[in-house]
C-alpha cells in the first residue's frame, strides 16, 4: 500500500541525508494525550501502605539531594535541580540502597509515616480493595499526607545536621479539611466532585504562598530561600510523583507517523510548513496480510491508528508483577511485613503487553482527519533512550516518490533533488507529483510532474 509522510524542507533534508526515520517519543508529538492510559489505584491496605512507603522515601531522597546541592553549589545548582525535579521524583527500587545508610533511614521514616493519623485514615478508607482512585484523586491523597511526610523528613535532616535545629518545619502547615467518614456515605461521582473542589483549593493556596515568597524574594536570606524551595517541592511533588507512577508501568516506546492521504490541506499546513514543504511517498511490503517497512536489521509492521473515545484502563497495583526492574513484593508489603493479596494474584502478562502496544495506536476522534498509520518501536530494555539511537536506516527502495507542496520554492526542490542523487535515486526511476488547489472542488489535488533534468 502507499503511505505518505508530510515534511518541512528542513526535516525532509535531514531524513534524506542518511536514509533514516527518526522514531519520536510520544511527548514530542503535538497531542498531549498521546499514549494516554486511564490508570487507577485499587488495592488492599497493604498495597496502599507499600505505596505510601515509597512516597515518603522518594520525598526524603529528593529533598536531601536538594539540600546537599544547595550547600555545595548554592543557587545555580539549586535552580538546575528544581528545574529537573519533575523527571526524577520516584525511587522505583528502594533495595538499591540496601548496603547504604539510606536503608535504615528509610525504615525509620516509613514507620513514623505509617503511624501518622492522616496516613492511617487514608489507608483505612482506600484499602478496602473496592474504591477506584484515578490520577487527580491520587494527587489529592498525596497532597493530604505530604505535610506529615515533610515534618518527618525535616526532623531527620535536623538530626543529620542538614537543617538548623531552630527551623520551623510548620511554616506553611495547612490543615486540609476532609472527613473520610463523609466520603464513605456518598457516591463515587459525588466523592470525585468534592475531592476535585478540595484539590483545586489546596493547589491555589499552595501556589499563592509560593508566589508570595517569590514576589518578596530575599535571595541573600538562605532560610528564606529554603522555605521558598520547600514550598515549591511540596506543591509540585504530589503531581510529579503520580505522573511518574504512571510512566513506570510501561517501558518507553517510539513511533514514526504516516498518512494514507496526500491531499489533506490541514496536514500540508501543519506538518509541511504551510504547503512550502513536501510529502514523501512510500510503498510498504505486504506479508501475510500485514504491511511492513523494512529496516537494516529488521522489518517493522505499520498499523492504522484507531480513533476512539474509549480509553484503556489499568490498575497500577495489578501491573507491578509485570515490571522486571522493581521488586513488586517491596511495593506490595505493608506494616509488620504483611503482604498484599496482589502478590498471589494470577499474572496477566498477555493483557499487559496488549495494552502496552495498543496505547501507541489510539487517538481521540478530533484527529480522525489525519488518517494516520504508525510504525511502533518497543524499548523494553532502554536501547533507544538516546534520541540519536532512534534514527534507523530503512530500505530506500520503499521510498518511491515525492509530492511538492503548492508553495515549495525552486531552490528547495533543487536541494531535495541533490539529496536524492546522493542516495543513488535516479529521477528516471522516481515519481514526482505536484500538489495544487482545484478551483472546482475547492480541494487539494495531485498531478504527476515530469522532470527532464539530469542530476550528476
Amino acid at each position: 500500500m502507499k503511505l505518505y509522510r508530510y515534511r518541512t524542507i528542513k526535516s525532509a533534508l535531514l531524513e534524506l541525508d542518511n536514509g533514516t526515520f527518526y522514531f519520536a517519543d510520544p511527548k514530542e508529538l503535538n497531542d498531549p494525550l498521546e499514549g494516554y492510559l486511564k490508570i487507577f489505584w485499587q488495592g488492599d491496605k497493604f498495597a496502599w501502605e507499600g505505596l505510601l512507603k515509597n512516597f515518603v522515601c522518594s520525598l526524603f531522597y529528593n529533598f536531601q539531594t536538594y539540600l546537599l546541592m544547595s550547600r555545595r553549589f548554592q543557587n545555580s545548582a539549586q535552580e538546575n535541580f528544581l528545574s529537573n525535579f519533575q523527571t526524577r521524583s520516584i525511587l522505583s527500587d528502594l533495595h538499591q540502597f540496601d548496603n547504604s545508610s539510606f536503608s535504615q533511614t528509610f525504615e525509620e521514616l516509613t514507620e513514623n509515616f505509617w503511624a501518622e493519623e492522616i496516613v492511617k485514615k487514608v489507608v483505612d478508607f482506600y484499602g478496602n480493595d473496592e474504591i477506584k482512585c484515578y490520577g487527580r484523586e491520587m494527587e489529592f491523597i498525596f497532597r493530604t499526607v505530604i505535610d506529615a511526610a515533610f515534618i518527618i523528613c525535616v526532623k531527620k535532616f535536623k538530626s543529620l545536621g542538614l537543617i538548623h535545629d531552630d527551623f520551623d518545619e510548620k511554616f506553611f502547615d495547612v490543615e486540609y479539611e476532609i472527613s473520610f467518614a463523609e466520603l464513605k456515605n456518598i457516591s463515587d461521582a459525588a466523592r470525585k466532585k468534592k475531592i476535585d473542589s478540595l484539590e483545586n483549593l489546596n493547589c491555589d493556596m499552595m501556589e499563592s504562598g509560593l508566589l508570595a515568597l517569590k514576589l518578596n524574594n530575599r535571595s541573600s536570606d538562605m532560610e528564606y530561600v529554603l522555605k521558598q524551595n520547600m514550598l515549591w517541592i511540596r506543591f509540585i511533588f504530589p503531581r510529579t510523583y503520580v505522573e511518574q507512577l504512571k510512566e513506570i508501568m510501561y517501558p518507553s516506546g517510539y513511533v514514526v507517523c504516516f498518512s494514507d492521504t496526500p491531499t489533506n490541506s490541514a496536514m500540508w499546513g501543519n506538518y509541511a510548513d504551510n504547503h512550502r514543504g513536501i510529502c514523501f511517498i512510500y510503498e510498504t511490503e505486504n506479508l501475510d496480510g500485514r504491511e511492513y517497512i523494512n529496516f537494516a536489521t529488521k522489518s517493522l509492521e505499520i498499523k492504522q491508528i484507531k480513533y476512539t473515545s474509549q480509553v484503556i484502563e489499568r490498575n497500577f497495583f495489578d501491573t507491578l508483577l509485570n515490571l522486571s526492574f522493581i521488586r513488586a513484593e517491596d511495593w506490595l508489603t505493608g506494616r509488620g511485613g504483611l503482604k498484599s493479596k496482589k502478590l498471589t494474584a494470577p499474572k496477566s502478562t498477555e493483557g499487559y503487553v496488549d495494552d502496552y502496544q495498543e496505547k501507541f495506536y489510539r487517538k481521540i476522534m478530533d484527529w480522525h482527519h489525519e488518517r494516520e498509520y504508525r510504525i511502533f518501536l518497543a524499548d523494553r530494555f532502554s536501547h533507544y533512550t538516546d534520541r540519536f539511537a532512534r534514527n534507523l536506516k530503512y530500505d530506500l527502495k520503499m521510498l518511491t516518490g515525492i509530492i511538492f507542496g503548492i508553495r515549495t520554492t525552486l531552490d528547495d526542490r533543487f536541494k531535495i533533488l541533490q539529496k536524492l542523487a546522493k542516495l543513488g535515486k535516479s529521477i528516471r526511476d522516481f515519481n514526482f507529483f505536484q500538489a495544487e488547489y482545484d478551483d472546482d472542488t475547492q480541494l487539494i489535488s495531485i498531478r504527476e510532474k515530469i522532470l527532464l533534468t539530469k542530476i550528476t
